[in-house]
Order: structure tokens, then C-alpha cells, then sequence
């Protein structure tokens, strides 16, 4: 079944609004000419990590609602999930059924037990992928007082799945058999990178292994009638292997080559990676998480990262650090810089619409963050509040800070420009990348007689459409 070729909506289920309920209603009431999908970050009952230690995939966390919440808001958009992959919380029914049986357990051989591997050097934890500070392994203690060792490459709470076990494939199909039959259209698939455990290397995008993975969970999603996103923050060579197996790749390089690009008014990176990057790609500019660097090496040289990284920090949050001992295509230290996409631009509301409409004409599908979608600012109140630096993005709203955001002109305007990408025909055929200036861009599509064209100068953050009208093919046009 395919996707609707319009933005979508990246949400949490309680963070417009107090519930799904309430994150329905503000679809319907600002949205739906504006959408035509809805990215709900994790609804299911979780223990940690914002969500992303789901206890399992078959239930809603009743905080935010039911089954029936999400079978309505996937009969009126495309609904993306989140399939996390490489791992289950440890209050899960399988793993505390470990705990209690140990390796007599008959959901034991999901997890990754440590001992089999024999002696892992120092040399061997240097070379691992490593997301926190200590070694990506858990000491646990069973019923009988025996003790044993399991992979965790998250917290302590996210126990690492077995993909040398038929168990974690018969899991995972189960999960996506459930999800796809209450409407789930895309997966983003979380965390798949740290599915291939080889002591000797990173353990972290293990090829071949990892394609393999990668390629059986697709088939299994296409059979239930969704799409794969695999989630990933890498080298962009990455995201075209994720392309040419079938599969939309994030566009993860655009945010720090938009920021670049808007910031210095330079055009030669930007146009250079739109020459050749996937045509099938989901397109963001913000997430839940940091706006990632990694992405971006190869594409930008080392010393405008750099420069842009400086840029960045002087008004955003510490950053997230890479935690990696071995790191190949590194420039620095820096995994992510913590700030929203509206502060990132200095909150000038022309380069923040210019950006949008930059994203709308690339090739693929653009998703809009929540908070990008109302022009948010950091919240470091409630970054403070919880110690978690991403937060600073991830702000509460109300129902009536929403009512009062979307009327913000800049907001205003963003609608508009969301309106015309998810409805105007030329967006279903051809994209072309225009001649223009290193301080411009120019970019069109063309489908049949349906034609339109996005003109931006990165100078003077100004960004015009022109297209053919549907009806009668007069020549129209509007400032973004």
C-alpha cells in the first residue's frame, strides 16, 4: 500500500494535546488540508528513553489512549510507528520470565547472553560502538541466585535482542503482523544499526549481517502491506544502501547542510548532495533527537562543520557527545547539537520559511517535527527539569498554546507552503535541480502539464514559487 506523496507529522502522543484523543482533534482542526501522514513517536507502555524501551508492541500506553485511538487516526492519515528493533524493556513479560527461569527460560534465547562470546579483550571494547559510558553490558541476577550477563547498548532498562535466534524473528514478525492490521503504513525501524554483534568490530552496522536483517524485516513489513524506515545516524553512503534494497532512507544529511547553506549563504554543498542523493527519502530538518553531525561528514568539508558546530553552540544546549572509542569518519567529538531548527536560524522567520520550502522541493517525502511546525524555541526548563539535553526540543503543549502558536505568522505562512506540497500534481513526477548562483537555489517539478518552481536566495532569505495553475495552466505565483 503506498504512502500519500505529502508532508506528514512527526508527534509524541501526548505533546499536542494530553492524549491521542487530543492529538486527532488538532490534526483535524489546523491540519488536515496542510498533511497527509502522522509519525507517532512511541505510544507503547515503556520504562525509559522517552519511550523507546517499549515493554511490548501490542498494547497502548493507556495514558495516551487505546487500539481504537490509533485505528482512527490511521483511517484518516498514514500512520508511521516506531518498530524498535534492537531491543525490549526489562520489565517486559520475556525478559522477567528470564529473570525467573534463567536459561530454562523459553524466551532466553532472545536476548544476547555475553558469556558465549569467551574472552573480550580491551582491544576488542574499544573497537564497540559504544552509547554510554560504561561497557554495553548488564550483570543480572535469576530467581535461584545464579548469575548471568546480557548486551544492553542503551540503559540498563533496554535489553539487546538475539538475531542469531529464530525467536527475535518470530517476535518481530508477530509485532509487525499486529501493527500493520491496525493501519500502521510505515515502520520506522529504531536502533537497527546495533542489531549485528561480531566481537572484533564496531558491532554497530555490520555488514553483511546487517542488510540481511534489514532486508527480511522489509520483506515481511511489504507483505503486511507497509513500508520500512530504517533510522539511522551515519556516513550518508548509509542511507543509499538503505535505497537501492528498497527502503525509504532519512534524508539526515539536509539539517546541518540547510543550516550551512542558510547561514553562510553558500549553495555549492547543498546543490551538490540534491544532484545525487535517493529520490526516495523522508525528509527532515528536525526530530526528537539532536540535529546529528555524523550525517553529514563527506558531504560538508571538515572545516564548515566545524564552523558550523561553533555557529550553532552559541545558542543552543551542550551538545550530545559521540561516546565511541573508534571512530572512522569522525571530525570531532560532537554527535548532536541540541537546539530546535527555529533557534538554530536565529529565529529569523524568512530563513526558517526558506528552509521549509528548500525541503518541500527536494526529492521523497518531508516530515514536519511538532515543534518545527510551530516554531518553537528551546525549552530549557524543561530540559533542566529532566537532565536529558534533547528535551530542549521536545516541549509540552497545551491545547491553547497550540491555538495561540498556529496563529504566529510564521507559522501561518509555513501552513500555506504545507498546503501547496501536499496538494499541487507536479510533486508526483519530476524533479529538477535548476542552474542558479552559489548564494541561490532553484529547483522544480513537472508532472504532465502541472509545472512549479522554487527560486530562493540565501542572501537575502527570500523564497518565491512560481507554478501553472491546476485549472486552466496560467502561470501563478506566491512569496513563501
Amino acid at each position: 500500500m503506498s504512502l500519500r506523496n505529502a508532508v506528514q507529522l512527526i508527534c509524541y502522543p501526548n505533546r499536542l494535546g494530553s492524549n491521542l484523543k487530543d492529538l486527532h482533534a488538532t490534526l483535524d482542526k489546523h491540519l488536515a488540508d496542510a498533511i497527509g501522514g502522522v509519525h507517532i513517536l512511541p505510544f507503547f507502555p515503556s520504562n525509559a528513553d522517552g519511550g523507546f524501551s517499549p515493554l511490548t508492541h501490542k498494547e497502548v500506553d493507556p495514558e495516551f489512549g487505546d487500539w481504537g485511538d490509533i485505528e482512527r487516526l490511521a483511517a484518516d492519515y498514514d500512520l508511521c510507528c516506531d518498530l524498535t528493533v534492537n531491543h525490549i524493556s526489562d520489565e517486559s513479560v520475556e525478559f522477567l520470565d528470564f529473570l525467573d527461569k534463567g536459561y530454562d527460560s523459553p524466551h532466553a534465547e532472545l536476548f544476547v547472553h555475553v558469556e558465549r562470546f569467551g574472552e573480550i579483550t580491551p582491544d576488542d571494547l574499544a573497537k564497540i560502538h559504544i552509547r554510554k559510558e560504561k561497557e554495553p553490558f548488564r550483570d543480572v541476577t535469576f530467581a535461584d541466585g545464579s548469575r548471568g550477563r546480557v548486551w544492553c547498548t542503551f540503559t540498563e532498562r533496554q535489553i539487546d535482542l538475539n538475531y542469531e535466534s529464530p525467536l527475535t524473528y518470530a517476535l518481530m514478525e508477530e509485532y509487525i503482523r499486529f501493527l500493520t492490521a491496525r493501519g500502521v503504513k510505515l515502520l520506522r525501524l529504531d536502533a537497527f544499526g546495533y542489531t549485528t554483534k561480531r566481537i572484533g568490530t564496531s558491532c554497530f552496522l555490520v555488514e553483511p549481517d546487517v542488510y540481511r536483517i534489514l532486508e527480511w524485516i522489509n520483506e515481511v513489513a511489504l507483505r503486511h502491506g507497509a513500508q520500512c524506515l530504517p533510522e539511522v545516524h551515519d556516513h550518508t553512503s548509509y542511507q543509499y544502501a538503505i535505497a537501492r534494497r528498497n527502503m525509504h532512507p532519512y534524508g539526515f544529511a539536509l539539517p546541518p547542510l540547510m543550516l550551512y547553506s542558510l547561514l553562510d549563504a553558500n549553495s555549492v554543498y547543498l546543490k551538490n548532495w540534491l544532484r545525487m542523493c535517493p529520490r526516495n527519502m523522508i525528509t527532515v530538518l528536525d526530530t526528537h533527537d539532536g540535529i546529528c553531525i555524523p550525517d553529514v561528514e563527506g558531504v560538508l568539508p571538515d572545516d564548515k562543520i566545524k564552523e558550523l558546530i561553533d555557529n550553532i553552540n552559541e545558542r543552543s544546549a551542550d551538545p550530545i557527545l559521540r561516546r565511541s572509542a573508534a571512530r572512522v569518519n569522525s571530525v570531532g567529538a560532537i554527535y548532536q547539537l541540541t537546539c530546535t531548527f527555529y533557534d538554530a536560524l536565529m529565529q529569523n522567520d524568512d530563513a526558517y520559511i526558506a528552509a521549509r520550502a528548500i525541503q518541500f522541493f527536494c526529492p521523497g517525502i518531508p516530515q514536519v517535527y511538532y515543534v518545527g511546525l510551530l516554531a518553537g524555541c528551546n525549552d530549557e526548563d524543561l530540559m533542566q527539569q529532566t537532565g536529558e539535553l534533547r528535551d530542549i526540543n521536545r516541549h509540552f503543549y497545551s491545547l491553547e498554546e497550540v491555538d495561540e502558536a498556529i496563529e504566529q505568522p510564521v507559522v501561518q505562512r509555513l501552513l500555506k507552503l504545507m498546503r501547496f506540497r501536499s496538494n499541487y500534481p507536479a510533486f508526483e513526477g519530476r524533479f529538477e535541480l535548476n542552474y542558479s548562483n552559489d548564494t541561490s537555489v532553484a529547483m522544480a517539478w513537472r508532472h504532465g502539464e502541472h509545472y512549479c518552481h522554487l527560486t530562493v536566495d540565501l542572501r537575502f532569505k527570500t523564497a518565491r514559487v512560481l507554478y501553472l495553475d491546476e485549472q486552466d495552466l496560467s502561470e501563478q505565483h506566491f512569496t513563501c
